[in-house]
């Protein structure tokens, strides 16, 4: 059998080409190969450069003896010499290449530029000799291969020189068969099998994986015809793994904590973007995460990107009662607040409403009555039919101030207390009557001499409508409430009004509606289209939704003074109205006993309540919290959901007579009877820290 080929020990093979043959056919013992620019070869003959001369070298089971003359291996060096040399312009003459292997050997030397090349002469040496005696079958395969360069390691020097490997084998050729290393070889068989063994070591996956991606790279039939992704092999898109992706298990020491090396200020931005849930889970990893997800900065982004208000229109409507997003100054908020504790108390209020576990706070003293009521964080106004307006403190639930005529201060009443609810926490008595009551009123210069029917007010105007069938306007930016200038048009009573920077809009029960300008009090225009009175008013920019006895609710542009749209009741007139912060939606209630809610775009009814008891008087739509708030005649605060009108909440006979007015804010209902009572349902009573979330 013939004998294996060593394995090459070079680490670089030069790119050749194959020559035609001179007419020497019948020498064709060695390669005949083109000399390219980078095969530079030198000759030395100091006879110093030529090293020990090497001793037998077992390969493969052939022994090549350098000591001994073999007429077919020189005869083939010397051939091989002259062609690889026949185009240098340094020539050594042929009769320095001796008869023996070491004297040819020894005349050969590359120049550093050609030091990783390979000897091509020298590879017919270690030959088997069985191989070399074929010598034109051999030459023929030598003759017409191309080497390239190879990265694989191997010895260099005269190891090199005297030990060179086999031709690289065809790129579909498995590989070469193992190569036995044992002890008996010499240390280059040794190397050469080390390297082989380096080589077939490359799994069957690696090389499936070449094989996919050398596919893709050769525009291989990857794609059905006609596909997209065929046509953008290029790009990559489309390709896919050879193999299912496994998640890698990365050694422990290889594992670092990211909030250990990253910054604290982009650990806490990255932190910021959780929710609340999962950044209070982190705290628990570790002290460092702990001491990251707790910070301020993350829980205030975190906190305000739940429960921070959102302006939709300019101007911005008033708001009823408090934000619950703590203190800012203008629109920055103040630094150093408590922000994780605020979510907290924020959390447990939603689970109040919810669970519908408020306290009730009631406050006495009018005497008649209550029509009307609106509130901020630091106090609540109130309008009677006592024809008075009392202020009362929302921190003490104390009355502050009675403004009336001088003919209607109020005296002490006789009557029997009225009935609590059992989950009252405060009931304190009326002033009327008492040295403390009386410094309490005060006679303004001007004062309605009828019912307050309604009010609204915002950080420096306040404006009542009487069935007196006026207006004031008061300045209560001061400790003082102090009339500007009365609205005089009307010719029946003042049911309703509201306001924002630019007009004051009041209608009344003569089916009118009428816009002021609020800087200068002059008239600017008169809508009409109503055919019965105009129970209630709501205006958002440009925009104003009013709700008439004649059951329809109408939509007008301000500008233009004109009806754009009308949202119809199913059966009765409307006595309350609401107008989304966005614009989008109004909500309209009355004697029908319902809610009903429409698209302002469209004018199409979404939904329809539950069915009060009694006539819908009061609604209020507090959008930021999701919730509507409507009281009854029949003696009843309900709570619905905004989104869907579903009810959660229903509150029931916590006054003793009809419910007039009902407004609301993040923790509190304030709500007004027929009784001459305010109830509040406070679901922040006992809360921890629910101070944290008052504004200034």
């Amino acid at each position: 059998m013939p004998t294996q080929r060593a394995k090459s020990f070079l680490s670089h093979r030069p790119k050749t080409s194959s020559a035609a043959d001179d007419g020497l056919a019948s020498q064709r013992a060695a390669p005949v190969l083109k000399k390219t620019a980078s095969q530079t070869f030198s000759t030395y003959t100091d006879a110093k450069d030529v090293g020990p001369q090497l001793e037998r070298v077992s390969e493969d089971r052939t022994i090549v003896d350098f000591d001994s003359t073999h007429p077919t291996v020189f005869s083939s060096v010397k051939q091989m010499y002259r062609r690889l040399s026949s185009s240098s312009k340094k020539r050594p003459p042929p009769s320095e290449l001796g008869d023996s292997a070491d004297s040819a050997m020894s005349k050969f030397r590359r120049s550093s530029h050609d030091s990783e090349m390979l000897d091509v002469s020298a590879t017919c040496c270690l030959m088997p000799q069985s191989q070399t005696q074929s010598g034109s079958r051999l030459t023929r395969r030598f003759g017409s291969m191309r080497y390239r360069r190879q990265a694989t390691s191997g010895p260099a020097g005269d190891a090199a020189r005297y030990n060179p490997g086999p031709p690289p084998m065809p790129t579909n050729y498995a590989g070469p068969p193992f190569i036995p290393t044992d002890s008996s070889r010499g240390s280059a068989a040794r190397a050469a099998a080390a390297a082989q063994n380096e080589r077939l070591s490359l799994s069957k996956q690696a090389r499936r994986d070449a094989e996919v991606t050398a596919k893709f790279l050769s525009d291989g039939d990857m794609y059905t015809a006609g596909d997209d992704v065929s046509r953008d092999n290029e790009s990559g898109v489309g390709m896919t793994c050879s193999s299912p992706i496994e998640g890698r298990e990365y050694p422990i020491e290889t594992r670092h904590d990211p909030i250990q090396y990253l910054p604290a200020e982009l650990s806490t931005m990255i932190l910021s973007n959780l929710t609340a849930a999962t950044l209070a889970q982190t705290e628990v990893l570790s002290k460092a995460w702990r001491a990251a997800a707790s910070s301020t900065y993350a829980w205030r982004a975190v906190f305000l990107r739940r429960f921070e208000l959102e302006n939709h229109v300019s101007p911005t409507p008033i708001m009823m009662g408090g934000a619950g997003v703590g203190k800012k100054n203008g629109s920055r908020f103040d630094p150093g607040q408590k922000w994780k504790q605020m979510y907290q108390v924020r959390c447990t209020l939603e689970r109040r409403w919810a669970a519908g576990t408020p306290n009730a706070i009631y406050l006495n003293g009018h005497t008649d009555s209550v029509y009307c009521c609106q509130f901020d964080e630091n106090k609540i106004i109130t309008g009677s039919r006592d024809r008075t307006i009392r202020v009362w403190d929302l921190k003490t639930f104390e009355c502050l101030k009675v403004i009336g005529g001088p003919a209607n201060l109020p005296v002490a009443s006789s009557s029997a207390p009225l009935d609590i609810h059992a989950n009252t926490v405060l009931n304190p008595r009326s002033v009327n009557g008492t040295p403390e009551g009386r410094k309490l009123y005060s006679v303004p210069t001007d004062y309605h001499e009828a019912s307050i029917l309604c009010l609204q007010f915002d950080s420096k105007i306040m404006v009542t409508g009487s069935s007196d069938h006026t207006c004031i306007v008061w300045d209560i930016s001061g400790e003082d409430y102090i009339p500007k200038y009365r609205l005089r048009r009307h010719t029946a009573g003042v049911l309703d009004v509201c306001l924002d920077d630019k007009y004051i809009i009041s209608c009344s029960k003569d089916a009118t509606i009428n816009v002021w300008d609020r800087q200068t009090g002059t008239h600017v225009k008169e809508l009409t289209g109503h055919q019965g009175p105009v129970n209630a008013v709501q205006l958002r920019g440009n925009l104003l939704v009013s709700a008439s006895g004649d059951g329809i609710a109408k939509l007008w542009n301000l500008d233009s003074g004109t009806c754009i749209k009308d949202f119809k009741s199913q059966d009765r007139g409307l006595a309350a109205v609401e107008f989304s912060d966005d614009a989008k939606y109004v909500l309209a209630g009355g004697n029908d006993h319902v809610v009903y809610k429409f698209d302002t775009t469209t004018g199409q009814l979404l939904h329809t309540s539950s069915r009060h008891g009694g006539l819908v008087r009061s609604l209020f739509l507090d959008a930021h919290n999701n919730r509507v708030i409507s009281g009854s005649y029949d003696q009843s605060i309900r709570i619905s959901h905004y989104d869907s009108g579903e009810t959660f909440g229903t509150y029931k006979d916590w006054t003793t007579s009809w419910i007039l007015s009902a407004k609301s804010d993040y923790r509190r209902v304030v709500a007004t009877s027929q009784d001459g009572r305010v109830v509040i349902l406070d679901f922040g009573w006992g809360v921890d820290d629910v101070h944290l979330l008052e504004g200034r």
